[in-house]
């Protein structure tokens, strides 16, 4: 019989960071020969119906000789794995791809889960920081496998002319969580100042209870454009990144790992302005070379970057430059070998 590697992961629509970290990951696997079985969690959410069907799925791959690969956040893991302890041999073929950024909180939560996790064959967390975490917790099976991405369509820092205006962006989920408020209050300090030319758009999802103040925010706002959600299966998302001069990243959500966003804005040579929440600070080193760092007053301090950006262009390349220099250590071929052990 063909040997398989179940990838137990989520594959829902619109295209969020766990449904294109689990959809690379497959076709990393694929592009190494691995005949890749893929189990649709989300399934279940989707349909109540569908309950049983997926659920025996994933006894079918517990019970099989195959390598199991679990990509899903902490609580949908915990739920999983409890079915999968039934069949305790399956745990030394199986890795964990962990999504986010709290699993060392999320094991002191449910004690099973962390039983479980010590069993399997590799916890494979997306940063140093979580790692020592876990470490100083009595785990001995964890790499770091930091959200890599392909270089394939990587490009270069687009050049900023400095009579054009910023252009600013923000790519991600539309909510307070990740801090669309403090941006709304940037545009309100750059629209008052009347001082720096500008764009901004956004692309991502709007969640429901924030819609109505969102669409008013806009419809106010005369350089601010909603651009729908970004189908990466459609369009390269390092071409439509190297469009513009400068991400804002403001997040306040404490599920924070490494953000693919983070690691795409390297990859299209685009500037960061990021929050220090969880590990941002190792995403982006070297504050004020590979990108900026905010401390606490996120508003006032993104609008104090982004003129200090628009009146020195030279410095805007410089940080789009280095930025694009550390996409390095996030390319997928530097983790190869990793691969190799699945």
């Amino acid at each position: 019989m063909d040997k398989k590697c179940y990838v137990i992961g989520v594959y829902p629509p619109p295209y969020g960071g766990a449904t294109v970290k689990c959809k690379l990951f497959c076709e990393m696997l694929r592009k190494g020969g691995e005949n890749v079985k893929q189990i649709d969690i989300y399934e279940m959410s989707r349909d109540k119906k569908r309950i049983p069907f997926v659920l025996n799925k994933c006894i079918k791959a517990f019970r099989s000789k195959s390598e199991i690969v679990y990509c899903l956040d902490s609580k949908r893991l915990w739920m999983i794995m409890s079915l999968q302890s039934i069949f305790k041999q399956s745990f030394n073929r199986t890795t964990v791809l962990v999504i986010g950024g709290v699993l060392h909180e999320t094991v002191l939560e449910y004690r099973r889960l962390g039983k479980n996790l010590k069993l399997v064959k590799g916890i494979w967390v997306e940063t140093e920081g979580m790692k020592q975490k876990l470490v100083d917790m009595g785990y001995d099976n964890i790499e770091v496998f930091p959200n890599p991405k392909s270089e394939i369509g990587c490009c270069e820092p687009r050049v900023s002319n400095e009579k054009d205006p910023l252009r600013l962006l923000f790519f991600s989920q539309i909510s307070k969580e990740k801090g669309v408020k403090d941006i709304i209050k940037l545009v309100h300090i750059l629209d008052s100042s009347k001082d720096i030319e500008y764009s901004l758009d956004f692309y991502g999802q709007i969640v429901g209870e924030f819609k109505k103040e969102f669409e008013e925010f806009v419809s106010r706002s005369p350089n601010v454009k909603y651009c729908g959600v970004f189908d990466s299966t459609k369009s390269s998302v390092y071409k439509k990144l190297n469009e513009y001069d400068i991400l804002l990243f403001p997040t306040h959500w404490k599920g924070e790992g490494v953000p693919g966003i983070l690691v795409e804005a390297k990859m299209a040579g685009l500037a960061v302005i990021a929050s220090p929440m969880n590990f941002n600070a190792e995403i982006i080193r070297e504050d004020n070379k590979e990108g900026f760092l905010l401390e606490k007053d996120y508003a006032v301090e993104m609008a104090e970057i982004i003129k200090k950006c628009a009146e020195n262009r030279e410095l805007l390349k410089s940080i789009k430059v280095e930025s694009y220099k550390s996409r390095k250590r996030y390319s997928i071929n530097e983790y190869e070998k990793m691969l190799e052990k699945i």
